[in-house]
């Protein structure tokens, strides 16, 4: 009487399960890009060799915004299958070669799906910073 509710209720139960573990995320983009991001060639200092295996910098870009400020854009890709969580932090340095103050705490937090390419991006705090250092860490 009541065990086709309970075995319907049942497989509602375990199909939500197995869905709910699933977190990796396709991507679709163009096969040829429109934009022309400014590129540049960059320098990886790796420390924490587990980092370097769930995390992949694809590429950094910048720009210059309002106020002739230098921003940077890197596109990250979480290379496992899970959803992993990273800090990242921006430091800026000016033409002097001497690091720009920048706010305490700053610090930023991103969750990355399994396999999801998504981009960070900061702006320098003044129009003196000309370079800049990204740093990761797990969380």
């Amino acid at each position: 009487m009541f065990k086709a509710p309970i075995l319907a209720l049942s497989v509602l139960c375990i199909g939500t399960l197995f869905t709910a573990c699933k977190t990796s995320v396709d991507t679709v983009q163009r096969e040829n890009p429109v934009s022309t991001p400014d590129y540049i060639r960059d320098e990886r200092v790796v420390t924490d060799k587990s980092l370097a295996k769930s995390l992949g910098v694809i590429s950094v870009s910048e720009a210059q915004v309002s106020g002739n400020l230098l921003k940077v854009q890197a596109t990250l890709q979480n290379t496992k299958r899970s959803d992993q969580t990273f800090h990242y932090n921006f430091s800026w340095i000016r033409q002097d070669g001497m690091e720009q103050a920048a706010p305490a705490n700053s610090w930023r937090t991103i969750t990355l799906k399994g396999g999801e390419i998504r981009s960070v991006s900061g702006v320098a705090p003044s129009p003196q910073v000309v370079d800049f250092r990204l740093s990761l860490q797990e969380k």
